[in-house]
């Protein structure tokens, strides 16, 4: 709660420098983008545990569903901006350790993430500088691993991360430009990181198709014994986009 309550306090006090800039101009961007995700790690519910290291390859044979949409809105210093990814994948399955399972005991395993991320951006040399931002990650991951043979289990742990990130913008010739953003945080996961290098063209309309890669690191725990949850993931991959300005 003290970590909500800080971040209201901060965005209202940065909705108030921004009604002074009445002067500005709105802008505003809208990102449909696809993340050619890679997972690797390992899941785990109570004593059940999967190595996950999925290639983009295999994640395209094995996705069910997947949807990624970006938007900003500004003016003057200020900005916020959405990000929300949807994915739901099965991995390819893999066989328990005998003992303590039974032996050729296979698991089978269906992840469903739906990750959402608000944040304000102080803009500090107007819409096309560096940002410095603050913000929230809303995580709801919900995970059904299926031993062969045995009651399968399931777990849906839904929390809270918050941090601080940098946003850079710059120009490489006229219709190519180059852009970073990086974040690190707290919550209730331990230090979760992320990191995005994005090449722009932009086109005479002003929109842009952007090319990069963005790597994710998340580590989770709750529960204990046989209720205990572990997510200790790296997502990572190639995105495309197409930004409407």
């Amino acid at each position: 709660m003290k970590w909500i309550r800080t971040l209201g306090i901060a965005l209202t006090l940065v909705s108030t420098l921004g009604q002074a800039q009445e002067s500005d101009q709105w802008d505003w961007k809208v990102t449909p983008y696809l993340w050619g995700i890679n997972m690797a790690g390992d899941t785990s519910i109570g004593p059940i545990e999967q190595d996950v290291d999925v290639s983009f390859s295999n994640i395209m044979d094995n996705m069910e569903l997947a949807g990624q949409l970006y938007a900003e809105l500004g003016k003057g210093n200020h900005a916020v901006h959405v990000d929300y990814t949807y994915l739901r994948l099965r991995p390819e399955p893999t066989e328990l350790s005998a003992p303590p399972f039974p032996p050729n005991t296979g698991l089978s395993t269906k992840i469903t993430a739906r990750i959402f991320e608000p944040a304000y951006n102080y803009r500090w040399n107007g819409p096309d500088g560096p940002a410095f931002v603050i913000g929230a990650r809303w995580t709801d991951m919900s995970i059904r691993m299926s031993p062969a043979n045995l009651p399968a289990v399931s777990s849906g742990p839904v929390w809270w991360d918050y941090f601080v990130g940098i946003k850079t913008h710059n120009a490489i010739s006229a219709n190519w430009d180059f852009d970073f953003y990086g974040t690190v945080g707290a919550g209730d996961s331990d230090l979760p990181w992320t990191l995005q290098a994005m090449f722009g063209r932009r086109y005479s309309n002003d929109n842009r198709l952007q090319l990069g890669f963005r790597l994710w690191g998340i580590d989770y725990s709750q529960g204990k014994g046989l209720e205990r949850t572990q997510l200790d993931l790296n997502y990572y991959g190639f995105v495309v986009g197409y930004e409407f300005n």
